[in-house]
């Protein structure tokens, strides 16, 4: 991401790829040898991808500081620009309903949205509370550290993730700490966290020394706690293993990858390992059941096809190659993924094979595209938010 603060206690490293310059060829007089990301990649069109509509929401964030993702309700959107302007959004066309500024607030990570508020988090250590009908604040709190991610509101709760290492229940309706959770921060991680996901009355939390917790809602006890990522090397780099990605759940099972680790599907309930295999992401992926298939995107951006039954290969491809391509969305029989120039590809689920491709933004697609309704929401880091429509159309 970017080069590590030496003031913080827990010193964070932004971005680890070579879309910036590798740690081996840092010095300040060296010729940059960094591979170039590769060129946008011709390809077969199957079919038309359609934007739906595309609105500014303010001023964008730098694309490793503002983890941005749409908040949706029935019946709006909302989102956030890194300066603490929050908009509500109609779904259809895209028009503004309402918005909120939050002028000594810069925003770091949302949106969460339900029971009729939308949460954000700032690089100051506060989460802020917003009506939903845009009548302003309902509460602010004051964290640990900085907001990474903000989980979706339900059960009168939202959980929030902080650069410490710490996961917080909060209280929808007050903003109150019902509890929190603690795992060590190692002195190098990647900078961002998995978004807390709440599914059943539990909530499912990856942390930056590779392990993966599921808690309790209520309380916030262990269910159950497994280490994906072992760290190994003799350097601060060579050890990190965050588990940061997006988690897709597959028949009573979530698959989780972490940074220079593993790829694994463990049990739901119990958190035992079915199967594991060798990899590095930090975006995640998803699956289709219909055709059992995984696809996955690995910290080089190689977009992976697997068997989410034992994780055999089905196909890899790397015609996007250190493009910051997104964690995939898998609609029909393609999977989705933005890129850091603005565009979002189709793959076809059989092969790998790029079958279409629309630009949303000219700015870096921020975080893994939501899926609403049957709409593709895509945030990018010059302040734009667009709504794709995910199935391909005709084409001669």
């Amino acid at each position: 991401m970017s080069v590590p603060s030496l003031t913080s206690s827990a010193v964070r490293l932004l971005f680890v790829s070579a879309l910036i310059l590798s740690l081996s060829a840092c010095g300040l007089w060296q010729r940059d040898t960094t591979e170039p990301p590769a060129s946008l990649p011709e390809f077969e069109a199957e079919g038309d991808a359609e934007r739906l509509w595309s609105q500014s929401v303010g001023r964008g964030g730098e694309r490793f500081l503002w983890q941005m993702y749409p908040g949706t309700d029935d019946d709006l959107v909302v989102i956030s620009d890194a300066a603490g302007r929050v908009t509500g959004l109609d779904p259809e066309s895209g028009s503004q309903r309402w918005e909120i500024r939050l002028d000594d607030a810069r925003i770091s990570a949302g949106v969460g949205v339900g029971e009729d508020i939308a949460v954000v988090g700032t690089l100051d250590g506060h989460a802020i509370a917003l009506d939903l009908e845009g009548d302003g604040e309902r509460w602010r709190v004051t964290l640990s550290s900085e907001v990474l991610a903000v989980s979706d509101v339900t059960r009168g709760l939202v959980v929030v993730r902080t650069n410490d290492g710490r996961v917080h229940a909060l209280d929808a309706a007050s903003g109150a700490t019902q509890w929190t959770a603690l795992r060590t921060t190692p002195s190098l991680s990647l900078r961002g966290a998995h978004r807390p996901q709440i599914t059943a009355g539990r909530v499912l939390a990856g942390f930056d020394n590779g392990r993966l917790l599921m808690l309790g809602l209520n309380r916030g006890n262990v269910l159950w706690e497994t280490t994906l990522g072992v760290p190994s090397g003799r350097t601060e780099v060579e050890r990190m293993v965050d588990v940061d990605g997006y988690i897709p759940l597959y028949r009573g099972a979530v698959i989780a990858t972490t940074y220079q680790g593993r790829l694994a599907a463990l049990d739901l309930n119990s958190g035992e390992i079915f199967w594991t295999r060798d990899f590095s992401s930090y975006q995640g992926a998803d699956v289709d059941t219909a055709s059992d298939v995984l696809v996955a995107t690995d910290a080089e951006s190689h977009v992976w096809g697997l068997d989410p039954r034992n994780g055999a290969d089905l196909w890899q491809t790397d015609a996007l190659r250190l493009r910051g391509v997104t964690a995939p969305v898998v609609v029909g029989s393609h999977a989705i993924v933005g890129d850091y120039q603005g565009y979002l590809h189709w793959l076809d689920l059989e092969d790998g094979r790029i079958v279409a491709r629309v630009r949303a933004s000219s700015g870096a697609v921020v975080t893994r595209p939501e899926l609403v309704n049957g709409v593709l929401y895509v945030v990018t880091d010059n302040g734009q938010i667009t709504a794709v429509n995910p199935e391909l159309g005709g084409h001669e």
